[in-house]
């Protein structure tokens, strides 16, 4: 066994040896900071959600009707005009219904016709048979005869007065409603624009109130966007959309957020209220019913000066960030602007082009010399 000073010497030998003093045999690794430099770029604060399209201007086509279907699109897609016919009817059972009221109440108009001037022509003959039995010229008999028939043709009339006024205006009360649905067989589009939804289908019968067609306005549409509940302070009507759909990568669409619903509701385990957003145009590719992704921007700065948002810590309340300088890192005290998921504007406290620690590692200190690793810019090949 060596003696300590040999063991010493043997010691110092070794440390020569690698290039390493005594004193390096205590001294921890340096820490490996990613550094990236504050730069000046647009940045937006945004609230992310989905939602739905549909059209500002739309109407569910009801049946106004029971019958069958004899014309009616095949499916959606098709543009019509204000007043252009897109369904009919079968309307020979109604027409056939309307014809027999028509009949009938003509008849009944002639019945008291006919009344009337049989009543004035018994009245006649009867006031010259009074006449004559007055002159002895006609026997008791007759005369009796003639009053009889006279007052039967009376009763009759005063029945037919009561009777046909009654029926006439039942069966015009019929009539009415029979051409109101001989013409609701045809069914017109109430303005111009796109039938996007066909549910009936021609020969089948429906009933009254069935939903037949959806049509709408596709020139026009807006979003429907389900806002979480934690972010209704956030989000205004006025603030700029911007919309995409997984259809369609690479395309988005803008818009405005026009109305907030005052109401939270539970859905799918999220507690929504509703906001309705005008999609500007051009439109195309969007059609209703189609699920899409919204980005409700609610606040945006075209220049920040800007480091990414986990650079920044706090100590009692005040952000920082670790500035580097050459290889030694600086606690620096910095204000910010607006924050997004991904970077922090900072309005003091740095200057642009600032290099700062991007992702403070575990265990970095103030004044702590670090290996420095630039994270954004290109590597060398």
């Amino acid at each position: 066994m060596c003696s300590r000073p040999v063991a010493l010497a043997l010691c110092g030998a070794l440390l020569s040896a690698v290039g390493v003093t005594a004193m390096g045999c205590n001294r921890r690794p340096r820490v490996e900071a990613p550094v990236i430099a504050a730069r000046r770029a647009a940045l937006r604060v945004e609230v992310a959600t989905n939602g739905s399209v549909e059209p500002v201007n739309d109407v569910e086509i009801r049946s106004r009707v029971d019958g069958r279907i004899i014309e009616i699109p095949d499916e959606a897609g098709r543009r019509v005009n204000a007043g252009e016919e897109i369904v009919r009817f079968d309307a020979a059972p109604i027409a056939a219904e309307l014809a027999a009221a028509e009949s009938e109440r003509l008849a009944a108009l002639e019945a008291l016709r006919a009344a009337r001037a049989k009543a004035a022509q018994v009245r006649e003959r009867a006031a010259a048979d009074a006449r004559l039995f007055q002159q002895a010229a006609l026997t008791r008999e007759a005369y009796s005869a003639s009053q009889m028939a006279l007052q039967d043709a009376e009763a009759q009339l005063a029945y037919q007065e009561r009777d046909v006024p009654l029926r006439v205006a039942s069966l015009e009360l019929r009539i009415k409603a029979l051409t109101a649905q001989r013409d609701a067989a045809v069914v017109r589009a109430p303005f111009a624009g796109t039938i996007f939804q066909v549910i009936a289908k021609r020969n089948q019968m429906v009933r009254l109130g069935d939903l037949l067609l959806r049509l709408g306005d596709l020139d026009h549409l807006r979003v429907r966007a389900n806002i979480d509940q934690v972010d209704l302070g956030r989000v205004q009507p006025g603030q700029r959309i911007v919309v995409s759909a997984n259809a369609f990568p690479g395309r988005s669409w803008d818009g405005v957020i026009t109305e907030l619903a005052p109401h939270v509701v539970l859905k799918e385990s999220r507690s929504v209220a509703e906001g309705l957003a005008r999609l500007d145009p051009p439109t195309d590719g969007l059609v209703p019913g189609m699920i899409i992704d919204v980005q409700v921007i609610v606040a945006e700065a075209p220049n920040a000066l800007q480091v990414p948002a986990q650079a920044v810590f706090y100590r009692n309340g005040q952000a920082y960030v670790y500035q580097v300088d050459g290889n030694r890192v600086h606690a620096t005290p910095v204000q910010l602007g607006l924050t997004s998921v991904t970077a922090s504007e900072v309005t003091s406290g740095l200057s642009d082009g600032a290099l700062v620690v991007a992702v403070p590692p575990e265990g970095l200190e103030d004044g702590m010399v670090v290996d420095v690793r630039r994270i954004d810019e290109p590597k060398t090949p």
